[in-house]
């Protein structure tokens, strides 16, 4: 009952949630129009194809980097993306965990996540009409010392600062609509091991 509970939970956290009035944010790093999609350097043209029962896994090769993380965000505004496939190729390994969370607690975010991961109920999906993507930065340090990076962080992020590696930098980010700054918002995107994964709110997975 406990775990069904979570699970459901958890969806719902990696399903992204409307801002509320009062959450303006703040300065982004930078819009990403989906007009850009289409002549990013290494888009993988699979991600617009209909979905198959054994479509060929996404990759999404981008660089580590702000850039490459709008380039990434880019592929789930493009027209006719396929989100849950984008979605599934930034599920973490056991090793993925272990370079986000410290010690034990690398264990119990990959049992916390992992059965949501496992029905397929985390995806990454902008509603119709968000075309565009605000991306914030911090670093997990940035987090910890409440540095003026992570005031657009929830805070939520200030219950595990202890169980979060030093030195990881995790992207917050929105799907709005065009001129807009308040849409779908997610937490938890990083790259680590040279590829990007995703572990939203974190400190649910902790608890």
């Amino acid at each position: 009952m406990l775990r069904a509970l979570w699970v459901l939970m958890l969806a719902g956290a990696l399903a992204g949630c409307g801002d509320k009035p009062a959450d303006k944010g703040g300065e982004p790093v930078e819009k990403v129009g989906a007009e850009k999609a289409a002549g990013e350097k290494g888009a993988d043209e699979t991600a617009a194809a209909p979905a198959e029962k054994k479509a060929p896994a996404v990759k999404l090769d981008f660089p580590g980097t702000a850039d490459g993380a709008k380039a990434l965000l880019a592929k789930f505004v493009a027209e006719g993306a396929d989100t849950a496939a984008l979605t599934a190729a930034l599920r973490p390994t056991a090793a993925d965990y272990a370079a986000v969370f410290v010690g034990e607690a690398a264990k119990q975010a990959e049992s916390a996540y992992g059965p949501a991961w496992e029905a397929g109920q985390l995806v990454v999906r902008p509603k119709p009409g968000q075309s565009e993507v605000l991306l914030f930065e911090a670093t997990t340090d940035q987090i910890k010392a409440g540095d003026e990076a992570a005031k657009d962080f929830p805070g939520g992020y200030a219950q595990v600062t202890d169980k979060l590696q030093p030195g990881v930098t995790v992207y917050r980010f929105k799907f709005v609509e065009p001129g807009k700054d308040i849409g779908m918002a997610f937490d938890g995107l990083v790259h680590v091991n040279g590829r990007w994964t995703i572990f939203p709110k974190p400190w649910r997975a902790l608890r």
